[in-house]
């Protein structure tokens, strides 16, 4: 979905990129407020790139409560979304992140647990975002310092890759006529 909306600023960014660029990143920047606002916790875990938060969540998961969870994914999903289609900011770690966030999110589900849930979701996400699944899977391994989850990494990578290469990919939209895009 954050590809998808990526391409869609993209393609908004392409009709006015110095004007739209910067609507852009103030559209990121209201994401990280609005979360700030919301949950009291740092609007660095919606700007940055998730590098240290992500480090942060794995030392501490039960330090983020649900609502927490739910907005980081939606603020920092939206915002993630508008930086990788105007800013051009780097796809792996936010989605790491995301992905990390999202396991934790579903690590009370019987027989999951946080650590194997913030595998899969980061195997899952750079499986999708990345669509190199052996690539995904070593990451993921090399960032978990641990052989424990493998068998959980592959599968999750693989299935989401196998999820993304099968859902259909809709075109971005045309710029708008008169434009300078494609010039």
């Amino acid at each position: 979905m954050a590809l998808a909306t990526a391409r869609r600023a993209a393609a908004y960014v392409r009709a006015d990129v110095p004007v739209r660029t910067v609507l852009c990143a103030l559209g990121a920047a209201v994401c990280a407020a609005v979360y700030a606002l919301v949950t009291d916790r740092s609007p660095a875990d919606v700007a940055s790139s998730g590098q240290a938060t992500l480090s942060e969540l794995a030392a501490h998961p039960h330090a983020w409560g649900v609502g927490a969870l739910l907005a980081v994914l939606v603020c920092k999903g939206v915002a993630y979304a508008l930086c990788l289609g105007s800013l051009r900011d780097g796809p792996i770690f936010p989605a790491l992140f995301l992905g990390a966030a999202s396991g934790v999110l579903l690590a009370p589900l019987p027989g999951l647990g946080v650590v194997p849930g913030m595998a899969a979701g980061m195997a899952a996400a750079a499986g999708a975002t990345l669509r190199l699944p052996v690539s995904s899977v070593v990451l993921v391994v090399l960032l978990l310092g641990s052989s424990d989850m493998i068998p959980v990494v592959i599968l999750a990578a693989v299935v989401a890759f196998v999820t993304a290469e099968l859902l259909p990919v809709r075109p971005a939209p045309a710029a708008p006529a008169g434009t300078d895009a494609g010039r």
